[in-house]
């Protein structure tokens, strides 16, 4: 039997975090739990909203599938797999040969030394950086357009030298699986993620162009990048249809039917999980990188939280989180709509794993 201490510390979480708002972030979050243990939800877990970088981890899981299949492994350089127009571009170190030097295991990690074109080195730009998405907010990027912006920005490191996050490797890993698959990125997320996993209302954003995107806008969460230009997802819409790298629109539902797939072995080998989520390099203290995954350790975010579970699973820039806690058997599912409400957002998590562990 649950303890009623426990019950009515529940309680009182939902209740704070439905009035968990702010001026610049006037939307309450959306949280959604689901585990044998314990279950609940603030806001509506079927309520679509940008996923942001979780996405990484739908590319990372079709690298594994490559990998599971023979076609490519970790170590396989990308002049291998890649066509050289899109090669020979890549910024290098003095020295490397991009097509030699860096391996697909460079991407996964963030080890590659390439710039992000989304978030381009201080002082330089790109016609992709978030912020010029947003301006120009008709054009519709594809894969091909964004990687060409990469040519104008300098290296960061030698391959392997050290980690510095970048959307850029997972735009390379999207060519390897179009270019390996013959197909789409769209129809691939579509018939080998989305369709096995039951991910119907993800799905159905794929590809989604005129009246059938401005109706599936209707209920998408609002999207808050800073204090003064309020909800922006009107302006990111025509690249959030999972056709270009830039992420898409999923919910908290199909967010949890994902991670069921994945970690069941319906979508990869399980062996590959480890690989993905074993943790490499340290983003920020309590948050760990490693293939594709993201590890949380809790203990460096609050000393308190020592001895807590690290699960496994994405992280994305407007504060979007989903993650897996295999030993409870338990899925989280975070959106605060804003990379202005991070903070937010982890305490918010703190709590829910702390009323896991007292649940069980």
């Amino acid at each position: 039997m649950v303890p009623m201490n426990a019950v009515t510390a529940v309680d009182s979480l939902i209740e704070r975090l439905t009035k968990q708002a702010t001026r610049t972030v006037p939307t309450p979050p959306l949280v959604h739990v689901a585990g044998p243990q314990l279950s609940l939800s603030v806001g509506d877990p079927t309520q679509p909203f940008w996923i942001a970088s979780i996405d990484k981890v739908f590319i990372a899981t079709l690298t594994a599938q490559l990998f599971g299949r023979g076609d490519v492994s970790p170590a396989t350089p990308i002049g291998q797999v890649l066509p050289s127009d899109v090669v020979e571009y890549l910024p290098v170190a003095r020295g490397v040969v991009a097509g030699r030097d860096i391996t697909i295991e460079h991407l996964l990690t963030h080890t590659a030394g390439l710039p992000d074109v989304f978030f381009p080195p201080r002082g330089l730009d790109t016609a992709c950086s978030l912020a010029n998405i947003r301006s120009n907010h008709e054009r519709q990027w594809t894969t091909r357009e964004l990687l060409e912006e990469v040519a104008a920005l300098p290296p960061l490191a030698r391959p392997g030298e050290r980690f510095r996050y970048t959307d850029t490797a997972y735009l390379l890993l999207i060519r390897i699986a179009e270019d390996s698959a013959g197909d789409a990125y769209s129809n691939l997320l579509a018939t080998r993620i989305f369709e096995p996993a039951s991910m119907a209302d993800t799905a159905s954003w794929v590809g989604a162009t005129g009246a059938v995107r401005e109706n599936l806008a209707t209920s998408l969460a609002p999207i808050y990048l800073d204090r003064s230009s309020g909800d922006v997802s009107k302006m990111l819409l025509p690249n959030l249809t999972w056709t270009s790298g830039i992420g898409g629109v999923s919910n908290a539902a199909d967010l949890v039917r994902f991670q069921r797939a994945l970690h069941t072995g319906a979508l990869c080998d399980t062996v590959w999980l480890d690989y993905l989520g074993e943790p490499r390099h340290r983003f920020y203290p309590g948050i760990h990188y490693g293939a594709g995954m993201v590890r949380l350790k809790f203990s460096g975010l609050a000393p308190w939280m020592r001895g807590y579970p690290s699960p496994a699973g994405g992280l994305g820039f407007t504060a979007t989180h989903m993650f897996y806690y295999g030993e409870y058997d338990t899925h989280v599912i975070v959106s605060f709509h804003s990379p202005m409400r991070m903070r937010a957002s982890f305490a918010a998590h703190a709590r829910l794993v702390k009323a896991i562990k007292s649940r069980t």
